[in-house]
């Protein structure tokens, strides 16, 4: 019996080590099948855009839901960034301020901020006074973009708030002028 169990652990052995060639891995397999073709010299895109007009924060609450276009996926990845239209100076150029954004009221302090997720955008106020104490040009009217960036492109390090024009030029951002008022804000 001792020399079958010799040749059927031979074997045994035999078997498994035909299966390594070349070190750990086994021998290779054929080519898959080749994986659709994209749109020929169209990258695709880094960050998209979504603009929104006439913003108001009304009691009680002063937030505003802004979600994103119905044919938008975003990811749990993303990174959304949120920018109001401040001010146009004499030459046209708008000037526009990340979010977060504190601001000192007659009543105090004032801060615009804003929280998102897959679907939406949430503008919320918080004050260090009433919010019902607020005028219009605190309220009413903003411009507002937002910029959607995808997680692996994010490259925002410490400077986590990069101003909309480093924003643009990073992520090759097309920009369109605001057609409409612009109220002017307060100062910092």
């Amino acid at each position: 019996m001792k020399p079958l169990a010799s040749i059927l652990a031979l074997g045994i052995l035999l078997s498994f080590s035909s299966c390594f060639i070349g070190g750990d891995e086994g021998p290779i397999g054929p080519q898959g099948p080749q994986g659709p073709r994209g749109a020929d010299g169209i990258d695709g895109e880094e960050a998209y855009v979504f603009e929104y007009e006439n913003v108001s924060f009304t009691g009680p609450d002063y937030q505003v839901f802004l979600p994103y276009a119905d044919d938008f996926e975003a990811l749990t990845s993303d990174v959304t960034l949120v920018y109001f239209l401040w001010d146009v100076d004499t030459d046209g150029n708008e000037i526009w301020r990340a979010l977060p954004q504190t601001v000192i009221t007659e009543n105090g302090l004032l801060q615009y901020n804003f929280d998102w997720t897959t679907l939406d955008v949430k503008l919320f106020l918080d004050a260090d006074h009433e919010l019902d104490l607020l005028t219009a040009m605190d309220t009413d009217n903003w411009f507002v973009r937002l910029v959607v960036v995808p997680g692996q492109f994010w490259s925002g390090g410490r400077k986590a708030h990069p101003s909309y024009e480093e924003v643009k030029e990073r992520y090759g951002i097309e920009d369109s002028k605001i057609s409409g008022n612009v109220m002017k804000r307060r100062s910092l």
